[in-house]
């Protein structure tokens, strides 16, 4: 029996392949229709031989099928469902467990050693009965058939013993060949009946090639993996026959339910749970009926089904397998094709889940099944949707190949390329140098949000595709490789082992110039004014930009809002770039922006390491304007939004601040204080700050020191002395509850003192405010990754045996060496509790305690530092000026 036939019942008038023509024909449908009968009669076939494997190994009624593993164990997963089947599958659906076949050939893999519990009889016996008709079933072909009174095996990464007690306890004779079955061009494999890996196989380059070669030959494959740890030659092993390992760290914090088959579980459970083509088939047969059930669109098992193909061809084409070649992918190439005959009647936009159930379905499924290392595919002519204008398709493509230079920011990431796929337009590509890079791989957008027809709003349809951004495919050493997409997009270059600040070289053709911006090289005036005309004619669906620190990916209706007339230069230079990410970067002290003299002089008097490779500027930043994640701007790397990224509202501030606050921002007691939401506003608050000192521009996002103030008198009219006191301020100002506003001020209130006793300025400055934020985080650091005992004393922290110290004795212990000033008072005004041992740390500077004293500013100002005026608060309750 096989479950993958050679051969192919396409009739000769069928093509399987979509014309080369780049004046893509309008869809025929009945061309369409056939495409989808055929795939749909293969995966009956397939769904066929499968049931029949699984129903003949289960077949036993009085099979005990409560079976465990244990969770030093990991996932085998199907990378391939027209080879693989899941054969144990546990109660919440991971992968015990998996057969296969192939050519002549079957394979058995297991996620535990079950094997050797088996042999030793040491452990969950109860899998005897089922894994002994597995094993006859890999032999043999049949799960009871008989086996021969002598079987040969060879072993790779795997114990011989184990092996030759478990054919033993059959009551057969077992022989052991020496072989080395990794070996490419070994003849010994053909005199084994029995081929047995386990994770310490070794990694050979061809090791795949080899145990597909061994299946397809009519060999029984078996592959045992003992723990949950990860093996590279295991990976290649189980590649080789349609599955894959799960990922790190196994099953090691799996529930009772990933490892295990519950005893209410009955064979035909089994059965159903591993028929992993079923509801593959149930949807081709759904999408070819004109008026199905529109409860179609929500029926998880039909469009989980299309995801599980999806996911099959996009694991493939990451590992660079060509599916319109591959012997093993027969049914995916079927799908492939239907999709490229179905996808030009698609118009984005007019498809309603409950109007046109089976068109719904149909897009859906059209937009899953795309092959991208091919040289062609087919188009929707109405464009996109929202993520590519049909004007995109008109745009001219280079004819002859360009030599493009792309910079590389840091070990590994994804960084614009500059220039465009087009729909249906094959783009070509060839690495020249690859910069000493491990690895680079071809993609279009970096999004992370991108919508889901099936939740979208119904009454705005289905309005673009599905996943329009492709995954990543691999940039050989050498050679022109194609790439194509049906939904175009940017190029995006995804690289890794690369060394930071290097640049790898490609020579393209094939791709369109589109609203580019990359400042992190000289660009020539033509160069910005070629983007600036894209731009303008907003004929490309996206606009990008790279600057040191971050990228930019925007929609080009976002890119036009956030720019408008102004001079690109102008807004992602001196705003995004300058105001943005320069503000974000000082504050948190990083070494890619230069010291202040300010800043310079103490840590050369602190003789504190502030420029070394622990202040390093973190990744690249990338900012997402199309679709947010979660709310209307959402952080993380990439942050996206539903909003254009111009650089002078708070947002983008607010949510880089999410990605790179540190811990002496976050200020807490008794589970309440500056946390979430409030310390990276800290953040942005300093880039509002210094974006109307610099841009002339005020955007609010309110640091409230009047609030602040009235929580100082308020806490002053309780009466209370003391402990009391300080306590009673705790709780009425470090509460998110009650405001962040006044609790950000204090930060503020911290770097004003900075200002008038370090930096000697009788009115504070926006540029000595953030120099005390500058020392705050490199100092923060430093305790963090340069601490020792020899050393510190120089951050202050004499008293302390480790660095393991709390946020708020952090704070206070670093303020007081930055400003110079004990400022145990300060914090006791604050509410602020610090330990003894951060009070001893600072009394052994022998710093002169400073009096309380409070900076008042408008109502409004507060961006605005230089506008307001000094408190004396020891012994006295001044009226607030304003």
């Amino acid at each position: 029996m096989t479950l993958a036939p050679n051969a192919t019942d396409a009739p000769d008038s069928l093509p399987t392949t979509p014309p080369d023509s780049p004046n893509i024909p309008p869809a025929n449908i009945d061309l369409a229709k056939q495409a989808l009968r055929l795939a749909t009669a293969r995966a009956v076939s397939y769904q066929q031989a499968q049931s029949a494997a699984i129903s003949d190994i289960y077949g036993d009624s009085d099979l005990n099928l409560t079976l465990n593993h244990t969770t030093n164990s990991i996932e085998i997963q199907r990378s391939n469902s027209t080879s693989a089947i899941p054969l144990i599958v546990a109660d919440d659906g991971s992968g015990m467990a998996a057969i296969s076949t192939y050519g002549k050939g079957r394979a058995l893999a297991y996620g535990a050693n079950v094997l050797n519990w088996m042999a030793n009889q040491s452990r969950e016996t109860q899998h005897l009965p089922l894994f002994t008709r597995a094993f006859n079933w890999v032999m043999t072909g049949k799960a009871t058939g008989p086996l021969p009174a002598t079987i040969k095996f060879a072993t790779a990464g795997y114990d011989a013993s184990t092996v030759s007690k478990f054919i033993t306890l059959l009551g057969k004779a077992p022989e052991s060949i020496t072989c080395d079955l990794t070996a490419a061009n070994n003849s010994c494999w053909q005199e084994a009946d029995l081929l047995v890996f386990g994770s310490a196989v070794r990694n050979d380059p061809d090791l795949a090639i080899l145990v597909r070669q061994y299946q397809a030959s009519g060999k029984a494959i078996i592959y045992m993996h003992p723990n949950w740890g990860d093996s590279a030659g295991g990976r290649k092993v189980l590649q080789a026959v349609g599955m894959e390992l799960g990922g790190y760290p196994g099953n090691y914090y799996a529930p009772l339910a990933g490892v295990s088959v519950g005893a209410s579980r009955t064979a035909t459970d089994s059965i159903q749970k591993a028929d992993s083509m079923g509801a593959l088939v149930s949807a081709l047969i759904l999408m070819d009926k004109d008026t199905p059930d529109p409860s179609i669109n929500t029926n998880v098992g039909i469009t989980n089904a299309i995801s599980q193909l999806q996911d099959e061809m996009a694991w493939m084409q990451r590992r660079g397998i060509d599916i319109l070649t591959n012997a093993t992918t027969e049914l995916h190439r079927l799908l492939i094709n239907w999709a490229d005959l179905y996808r030009p009647s698609i118009q984005y936009g007019t498809i309603f889940r409950s109007r046109d159930p089976a068109k719904f379905l149909r897009t859906y499924a059209s937009d899953s099944w795309v092959a991208y290392n091919r040289g062609s595919t087919m188009v929707s002519p109405t464009g996109q949707g929202d993520y590519m204008p049909a004007a995109a398709q008109s745009i001219p493509v280079s004819a002859a190949s360009e030599t493009i230079e792309v910079t590389i920011a840091q070990s590994s990431g994804i960084t614009a390329i500059g220039r465009g796929a087009i729909p249906g337009q094959p783009v070509y590509i060839e690495v020249v140098d690859d910069g000493g890079t491990s690895g680079l791989n071809l993609q279009t957008s970096y999004v992370r949000a991108y919508g889901n027809p099936l939740t979208d709003n119904e009454k705005e349809g289905y309005k673009r595709p599905r996943e329009p951004q492709s995954f990543p495919i691999p940039l050989p050493d050498s050679g022109e490789s194609v790439f194509v997409t049906p939904f175009g997009g940017p190029l995006f270059l995804n690289y890794s082992g690369a060394t930071a600040g290097r640049s790898v070289t490609l020579k393209i053709r094939g791709a369109a110039k589109y609203a580019h911006f990359d400042f992190t090289k000289p660009q020539s005036d033509a160069e910005i004014a070629d983007a600036i005309a894209a731009l303008n004619r907003a004929d490309f669906g996206w606009q990008t930009s790279k600057f040191v620190g971050g990228e930019i990916q925007q929609t080009i209706y976002y890119a036009k809002q956030a720019i408008g007339n102004t001079d690109p230069k102008k807004v992602i230079i001196d705003q995004v770039k300058g105001s943005l990410f320069d503000s974000n970067h000082i504050a948190n002290g990083y070494n890619n922006m230069p010291l202040s003299n300010n800043v310079s002089t103490l840590c050369s008097q602190f003789s504190w390491d502030c420029t070394g490779p622990i202040h390093r500027a973190p990744g690249v930043q990338h900012f997402i304007g199309w679709i947010a994640q979660c709310g209307f701007l959402c952080s993380g790397n990439p942050s996206d939004g539903f909003a254009g990224i111009g650089g002078t509202g708070w947002g983008h501030a607010h949510e880089l601040g999410h990605n790179t606050v540190q811990r002496v921002m976050t200020i807490t007691f008794n589970g309440k204080g500056c946390v979430v939401e409030c310390n990276n506003n800290v953040l942005a608050s300093i880039q509002m700050m210094r974006q109307f000192k610099t841009l002339g521009i005020d955007t609010g996002h309110n640091t409230d020191h009047p609030g602040l103030y009235q929580r100082i008198v308020a806490n002053r009219n309780s009466g209370m002395t003391g402990d009391a006191k300080v306590l009673d301020m705790q709780t009425n100002l470090w509460d998110m509850n009650k405001g962040q506003d006044p609790m950000r001020a204090v930060h503020f209130q911290l770097a004003f003192l900075f200002s008038k006793y370090r930096a000697l300025e009788s009115i504070p400055s926006m540029e000595a405010t953030l120099d005390y934020f500058t020392l705050l985080t490199k100092g923060d650091r430093l305790v963090s990754k340069a601490w020792d005992a020899n050393s510190k004393d120089k951050y202050a922290m004499g008293s302390f045996s480790n660095n393991t110290i709390s946020n708020p004795d952090l704070l206070f212990v670093l303020s007081s060496k930055i400003i110079g000033k004990d400022l145990r008072a300060i914090f006791a005004m604050y509410g602020m509790s610090v330990s003894q041992t951060a009070l001893d740390s600072v009394a052994a500077l022998g710093l002169p305690v400073l009096p309380e004293e409070f900076y008042a500013l408008a109502l409004g100002k507060h961006n605005q530092v230089s506008n307001g005026q000094w408190l004396n608060l020891a012994n006295q309750t001044p009226i607030y000026p304003y």
